[in-house]
């Protein structure tokens, strides 16, 4: 396995034409749509993408789904308690 790579995947995923941010989550890549963009909606693109991902040294690929026209809300932080 390679090492993990978030900004080469991004890149990647870039140039698959897939405009989107990733975050990384140990072994778990997330990528992060803008708004609009449509690709992960084709299968050979997300086969492909989940394919990056491995080359890139992730076991998994989420796409965070979004609700529309709005930005997602910002995310609560769970206390360590």
């Amino acid at each position: 396995m390679s090492a993990r790579s978030r900004e080469g995947l991004e890149r990647g995923l870039r140039d698959l034409g897939l405009r989107c941010a990733v975050e990384a989550w140990d072994a778990l890549a997330v990528a992060v749509p803008e708004l609009g963009e449509r690709g992960f909606e084709n299968p050979e693109t997300r086969q492909r993408a989940i394919a990056l991902a491995r080359t890139h040294g992730f076991s998994h690929l989420a796409v965070e789904l979004r609700d529309g026209e709005s930005e997602p809300p910002a995310r609560a932080t769970l206390s360590g308690d």
